[in-house]
């Protein structure tokens, strides 16, 4: 488990609607570092002072205007997260819930209505994404 965090650089990670994300490991917890905690960064400047001074995981899931992600509500309050949309046609970033769940793979069903976000084996959360 990597202790030195601030020698970590930002690498590409993603590209998300044709935005190129970018992400810095800043701490390790849980398992033997199995969690990861990351800040994220893109091209754009408007996008970074939403992302700026926040910590993700990383979960993230691309939908028709935006993107879902994983927050944790500091760099060290695994497992308290929320579930964020960063809204890139209004360029927000907004909390749809809390969690504690620390089960580490989230992952999404869609159904052409809404999101089923399980974030843990019998439990998810539910998000429906308006123009």
């Amino acid at each position: 488990m990597l202790t030195d965090y601030n020698s970590e650089k930002y690498h590409v990670w993603e590209l998300f609607h044709g935005i190129k994300f970018f992400r810095k490991l800043e701490y390790e917890t849980a398992f033997d570092g199995i969690v990861k905690i990351y800040s994220l960064s893109t091209e754009n400047e408007e996008l970074n002072k939403l992302l700026s001074g926040k910590f993700f995981h990383r979960f993230a899931y691309q939908t028709e205007n935006g993107l879902l992600l994983r927050q944790f509500k500091a760099k060290k309050s695994w497992p308290k997260t929320r579930l964020v949309f960063l809204d890139f046609s209004k360029k927000d970033l907004v909390m749809i819930a809390k969690t504690n769940s620390s089960y580490d793979s989230w992952t999404v069903k869609y159904d052409s209505e809404s999101y089923k976000i399980i974030v843990a084996p019998e439990k998810y959360l539910e998000f429906k994404e308006t123009d």
